[in-house]
């Protein structure tokens, strides 16, 4: 028989390639797909007929009408604990049991007093709500298990399991006393406890009303199948967290249920068959499922990369010790930045991660299909040539771990960390691409439009490394490599200056990516495609004269960005310094040489109107690089004063401007010129 987390695996598989919206993929699994589950390697590459994992057989109840994004059901305890419509699973949810004894002894103070009549303020027991609960269908075998519906848990965990240990308590108390003159009706009572947690079904295989990950389910598996007494055997300070809050909880449950009588007990069992009511909310998708969940307040720090963790680690990985070493590794990778150990934080991960889909699958990733666009990335990989054969834990090592490295290394700055690093010494393409690098780095980092660009460059790190693409994984040239990333810088100037639609700029991405991987396969000349069209080429360099960089924050943030690369490709010119240790000479603030708040008295000579002065005052010829912060007196000083401390700064361009005589339009005029020639020189616009 295969095992739970097998099946998982082998649906999770069986779910690749599905396009469509995820609205559209609730379809009946046909015969020929269960024949499939058993055998990845069975699976071609065509599998657009193949459910969802999210899927579920439209003959189960409760059914979706076409078109509705969830139903939800009152249902009483009674309903849900009875034979096995209701089986839950959180194996793929990374949030584990998390209550402490506080709040189920909480939990069991509220349904007892509900019991008692308390209250609804008198001895009527009223109906208890123990509200929402939110689960997706899951995959369901009928020939394996019979009739029934397994839910993937999204919110309701945590008091599942607590009313599981507490009708499992309610169930050993009955059974102690069994025997007993007074209490002959027990065993009918304990046999009613055994089937509410461990339905059996005759010629069917084994479950259980709810599954947590395997190594956090120990306790609460035998629990459930009524095999307390095993639990003896266990040393609990070796279990894991979530096993010893489920056995303390457990003990008090047990101990507090001992303290009742007979009759009080059975009150309190009908009490909650009967009159506690859940709330079984049951969305379309698992989206739908993280949005209600987060409308209630939930689940707040969880997001699309949590769930994919989940779905990477436990739904597409077959071997229980894989699941938790990746399960492990993932949790290294995302701890707090600390590029040298290797690790990068939870959000550049999914950066990296939706990048890679983004690149990969050559589609924009709307925010609330973000989990979809990631498992498509997924089951296309697992599916394609590369990843024939593997799972989840492969993907991860392959896929995942390379690209969010190479984000962090990229974002950090830590170019020396790049695996051709070593190679790269004392290569004259070098000192280019760092300038490049630290170039696209102060833009895709400070410029939320040009954040797209990040796609282009983790792909060309990566293929340098040889981790993505190439000849049988040659990883690319170096020269290759600094003439992409000089097409790259184009792109990321146009789409910063000249502020093309969403969709233009993202077909520009994507047509650049497609050129690179043509001209890759054929050996790779990059020489040959651009990223930039000449018209586009025209338009930026127009743009760069009219602009108005200084009117805005992002505009600010272009202009340093650009000075600080005019600068460095002037000292690598000169050859009196790298280019690595100019751009990494430490922050740089932007100066308005004509200052905002000019005066008659220090700039009425130069700047008489004040309508010349506003046409140049924000555009690029006005600005020069500084290495601390003016004060506010020294940004309005006149020029002749600020000569003096330009004149000490360390940027070349800076020190060009200190050795004029005056600031005036004329020589505004010429230093633009200047600006937009060196521009020129670089990128050929």
């Amino acid at each position: 028989m295969m095992s739970p987390s097998s099946m998982l695996f082998s649906f999770g598989i069986l779910a690749l390639l599905s396009s469509q919206h995820p609205t559209n993929a609730f379809t009946i699994p046909s015969s020929s797909t269960r024949a499939k589950i058993s055998n990845l390697s069975m699976v071609g590459s065509s599998g657009a007929d193949l459910p969802f994992f999210a899927s579920f057989e439209q003959s189960q109840p409760p059914l979706l009408k076409e078109g509705t994004a969830s139903i939800t059901n009152r249902l009483p305890l009674g309903t849900i604990f009875d034979s096995r419509d209701y089986i839950f699973s959180t194996v793929t949810n990374i949030r584990t049991y998390e209550w402490t004894v506080k709040e189920a002894e909480e939990l069991l103070d509220d349904l007892l007093e509900g019991s008692n009549g308390l209250l609804a303020g008198d001895m009527n027991k009223q109906d208890y709500e123990l509200s929402q609960i939110v689960v997706v269908p899951m995959e369901w075998d009928k020939d394996l298990y019979g009739l029934g519906n397994r839910y993937d848990v999204h919110d309701g965990q945590q008091r599942l399991v607590t009313l599981c240990l507490l009708f499992a308590a309610l169930r050993d108390t009955f059974a102690s006393s069994n025997g007993d003159e007074e209490c002959i009706d027990s065993a009918d009572t304990v046999t009613e406890l055994i089937n509410m947690l461990h339905p059996k079904k005759v010629r069917k295989a084994d479950v259980v009303r709810i599954e947590l990950h395997k190594r956090d389910n120990e306790v609460l598996s035998q629990i459930l199948t009524n095999n307390v007494d095993s639990l003896e055997m266990f040393n609990m300070k070796k279990m894991t967290r979530a096993n010893r809050m489920i056995y303390d909880n457990f003990k008090m449950l047990r101990g507090r249920v001992e303290s009742m009588d007979k009759e009080e007990r059975l009150v309190f069992l009908d009490y909650l068959i009967e009159k506690v009511y859940m709330l079984v909310c049951v969305p379309e998708s698992p989206s739908i499922a993280r949005s209600l969940v987060l409308a209630q307040g939930k689940g707040k720090d969880n997001e699309p990369i949590d769930d994919f963790k989940g779905l990477v680690c436990f739904r597409y990985t077959s071997n229980e010790k894989e699941m938790y070493k990746t399960f492990d590794r993932w949790d290294e990778l995302a701890a707090i930045s600390d590029i040298d150990n290797r690790s990068v934080g939870r959000q550049t991960i999914s950066d990296a991660c939706l990048l890679r889909a983004t690149a990969e699958l050559r589609s924009k990733v709307r925010k609330r299909d973000e989990i979809y666009a990631l498992e498509r990335w997924l089951r296309t990989y697992l599916l394609g040539k590369d990843g024939e054969g593997q799972e989840g834990n492969a993907f991860f090592k392959k896929k995942i771990e390379p690209a969010s490295l190479k984000l962090g290394q990229y974002r950090e700055g830590a170019f020396n960390l790049f695996g051709f690093y070593a190679a790269s010494k004392g290569n004259a393409h070098w000192d280019s691409i760092t300038m490049r690098l630290h170039f696209l780095r102060e833009m895709t980092n400070n410029v939320a439009a040009t954040k797209e660009v990040e796609a282009v460059i983790l792909e060309l790190l990566l293929r340098a490394n040889g981790s993505e693409g190439g000849i049988s994984g040659k990883a690319m040239s170096l020269s290759n490599l600094d003439a992409y990333l000089h097409k790259v810088e184009q792109l990321a100037l146009w789409v910063a200056v000249t502020k093309p639609a969403s969709a233009k700029r993202t077909l520009k991405i994507f047509e650049f990516l497609d050129a690179i991987e043509e001209e890759e396969k054929e050996g790779g000349d990059a020489s040959k495609i651009e990223a930039i069209s000449q018209e586009d080429k025209s338009s930026l360099r127009e743009a760069l004269v009219v602009s108005e960089f200084g009117a805005t924050a992002s505009g600010k943030k272009i202009a340093i960005a650009l000075l600080k690369r005019l600068n460095a490709f002037v000292l690598a010119q000169k050859g009196s310094a790298s280019g690595e240790s100019i751009n990494t000479s430490g922050d740089a603030y932007l100066e308005f040489i004509l200052p905002k708040k000019a005066s008659k008295k220090a700039w009425g000579n130069e700047w008489p109107d004040k309508e010349e002065q506003a046409q140049w005052i924000n555009k690029l010829g006005n600005f020069a690089l500084i290495s601390n912060k003016a004060t506010a007196r020294e940004s309005n000083m006149s020029f002749s004063e600020k000569k003096e401390r330009l004149s000490k700064e360390v940027y070349s361009l800076t020190l060009d401007v200190a050795k004029m005589d005056t600031w005036d339009s004329d020589n505004l005029v010429k230093r633009l010129a200047a600006i937009v020639g060196l521009i020129d020189q670089i990128w050929g616009l």
